[in-house]
């Protein structure tokens, strides 16, 4: 339920992101041809497999609310969020180094990951044992309280596994944990599916994910010591450096994981569990827009690493186009999901009715979400990182919840039932625009060109076009027929009028079809121990 987390696009000048790189045969200048060849293959290889988790999560996303209900799904993602932020400080903000500096020097890895993984599992004990007291004078069931005490245990072993993860990214080597990837998510669903099944108490819910956990980070583990010669050692002065270089990502990534999950446990204490059952709904399909944010780490972020050692001009161009395939992919989405919500939410049943609302004023957060990606890639790739962090900690931490404090209640009290999910659907929208404007500009003249301006202006268009025709010519048809026929137009109009380009498209599949691979890399050696 964060934002990155937590896949994107496409570029380069005249052809796709894979191509930002120009190759040149100039024996004076990296050949970056390969990499480019290569980030695109690994972004196939992981959208692969992202297709597949994808299928399960989207069962998972109708089948679990409809299967628990209102009251009891709202109890299970309020327990979710709760753990979630209490494990906040396990982050340290190193996936973000991880892809800035290890995507360089991949030996790096093993200064710092040993002696990390020994202070997250300190934090963890401590953490524990608060949680616990805070639960033990909480007003909520033990069958809640025990939720959130499997939760915890599972969050501990996502922050790791990000961790992890980063480091493949990092070093390009993405084929096992895309097979990682299908195993744990079936693990995840299939557990999920036996529980339902079984009719097992609410904790049991959580086991799943915990188990999935764990199989993903003894699998990510073995990969890294292959491809990366990863060794666990202890060293506290490097260490050291690397937090301190990693405390900017840390503040934000604290800021995006505390989004969206502050806010539910807001909602549930200033409104009901049902309303956080209304807004996990309506979050649970929405979110669905968010397929493309692994393949954001796994792909693009080291490519923009590379690109940005080579020149701020290359990361430009990289990030533009970036930008083009991010709105060529989220736009549509997002229209589908706003034109078709009463369709969308009927799926998980009559009960969900009130989260139609919440879905339609979520719908354009992902777009924006998307947006400010890449915008603060571009800040921290440009070392203008605390930007990127004084902006999102200001949002999430102090102007999103006062904008829960205020709208909830009021918005409960005059909509009735849906009015609380839909305040806090309203205040992560507003604060999402103003991240964006705050990081947009901050980017300046780099955050577009007249070609990344034309391609928006002539979406919104057809966007706009299409929001006519469908209160007017097509509104006697049936939902399903009217939302079909509207997502015909809508391709026909973006293809009709350039704002997206299919020989671009049929570009980034010619490089990935090409047998180049990247350069041998010499076999790890492990590093000695200190």
């Amino acid at each position: 339920m964060t934002r990155p987390s937590h896949s994107i696009p496409q570029e380069r000048e005249p052809s796709p992101e894979a191509l930002a790189a120009v190759p040149t045969q100039d024996a004076q200048k990296p050949d970056t041809s390969h990499e480019a060849v290569g980030a695109v293959r690994n972004g196939l290889q992981l959208g692969g497999s992202l297709l597949v988790t994808y299928a399960i999560a989207m069962g998972v996303r109708f089948l679990l609310p409809a299967h628990l209900g209102p009251e009891r799904f709202g109890s299970f993602n309020w327990a979710d969020s709760f753990s979630a932020v209490f494990f906040i400080a396990t982050h340290l903000g190193l996936e973000m180094y991880i892809r800035k500096e290890v995507t360089r020097r991949p030996a790096h890895a093993s200064d710092f990951f040993g002696t990390t993984l020994l202070l997250r599992l300190g934090l963890t004990v401590v953490l524990m044992g608060v949680l616990a007291l805070v639960m033990a004078h909480d007003a909520h069931t033990p069958e809640v309280r025990n939720l959130v005490y499997v939760f915890a245990v599972a969050q501990s072993l996502i922050v790791v596994n990000a961790s992890v993860a980063a480091l493949l990214h990092a070093k390009g080597k993405v084929a096992g944990l895309s097979v990682s990837n299908i195993v744990t998510k079936l693990v995840w669903g299939g557990g999920l599916f036996v529980v339902a099944w079984a009719g097992l108490p609410l904790p049991w819910l959580a086991v799943p994910l915990l188990a999935s956990e764990a199989v993903k980070l003894a699998v990510g583990w073995y990969l890294a010591r292959v491809h990366m010669g990863l060794t666990f050692k202890v060293d506290l002065p490097a260490t050291g450096k690397v937090l301190k270089a990693s405390l900017p990502f840390f503040l934000t990534g604290a800021a995006l994981a505390t989004n969206g999950r502050l806010d539910v446990m807001i909602l549930g204490m200033k409104a009901s569990h049902e309303e956080v059952g209304f807004y996990g709904a309506a979050w649970n399909i929405a979110g669905l827009t968010f397929f493309l944010n692994p393949v954001f780490g796994w792909v693009l972020m080291p490519l923009a690493s590379r690109a940005a050692e080579r020149s701020e001009e290359e990361l430009t161009r990289l990030i533009r186009r970036a930008m083009e395939g991010t709105l060529a992919v989220t736009v549509p989405m997002m229209m589908l999901i706003v034109m078709g919500a009463p369709l969308w939410v009927g799926l998980m049943g009559g009960q969900f009715g009130p989260s139609t609302l919440s879905l339609r004023l979520l719908s354009p957060l992902f777009v924006l979400a998307f947006v400010t990606m890449n915008a603060g890639l571009w800040l921290t790739m440009t070392n203008r990182e605390w930007w990127v962090t004084i902006t999102n900690v200001t949002g999430s931490l102090l102007l999103s919840p006062v904008l829960n404090l205020v709208l909830v209640p009021f918005m409960h009290r005059t909509l009735g039932d849906g009015g609380g999910a839909a305040a806090t659907a309203t205040a992560l929208l507003l604060m999402e625009v103003l991240v964006t404007f705050s990081l947009m500009g901050r980017m300046g003249r780099a955050a577009f060109d007249p070609r990344l301006l034309a391609m928006v202006g002539k979406t919104a268009a057809v966007c706009l076009a299409i929001v006519v025709v469908d209160q007017t010519v097509l509104a006697p048809l049936n939902p399903w027929v009217r939302l079909a026929i509207e997502a015909v137009l809508y391709v026909v109009g973006v293809l009709a009028i350039g704002a997206v380009r299919p020989a671009e498209v049929l570009q980034v599949l010619r490089v990935a079809r090409r047998r180049g691979r990247p350069e041998p890399e010499a076999t790890p050696t492990a590093a000695p121990a200190s």
